[in-house]
């Protein structure tokens, strides 16, 4: 076991130290339901904004670019790019193509929420 997973362990037992067994099971419920938002927004995000993922794909070349402020994509897909942030109404990307900020996730965020809750 990492330090991640035992420090997370320690935090887990902390929360239920002096709990019922009723209430432990509320509390993993909630957090199980959590967990279920987090990683359905991950996902919502990853097919809604591909566009905050091209910089895991790009070459020596492209680095370079990115670091310049320039961003490698082709001008119809930064174009595109822009249009659908901004129908979305979501921050543009910098000139290197990189995120601003993380309201994109946020939005995602709520989607999952609103999904989970519906189920």
């Amino acid at each position: 076991m990492n330090r991640f997973k035992k420090e997370e362990k320690k935090r887990h037992d902390q929360a239920r130290k002096e709990l019922t067994g009723d209430q432990v099971a509320a509390l993993d419920l909630e957090d199980e339901r959590a967990r279920k938002i987090e990683t359905l927004a991950r996902e919502i995000h990853i097919d809604k904004f591909p566009e905050e993922y091209d910089f895991m794909y790009d070459s020596g070349a492209d680095i370079k670019d990115r670091k310049n402020n320039i961003n490698p994509m082709n001008q119809k897909y930064i174009d595109k790019t822009k249009k659908k942030r901004s129908d979305l109404k979501v921050s543009q990307l910098s000139e290197a193509g990189m995120p601003l900020s993380d309201d994109t996730m946020k939005l995602c965020l709520q989607d999952a929420n609103n999904i989970v809750n519906n189920q």
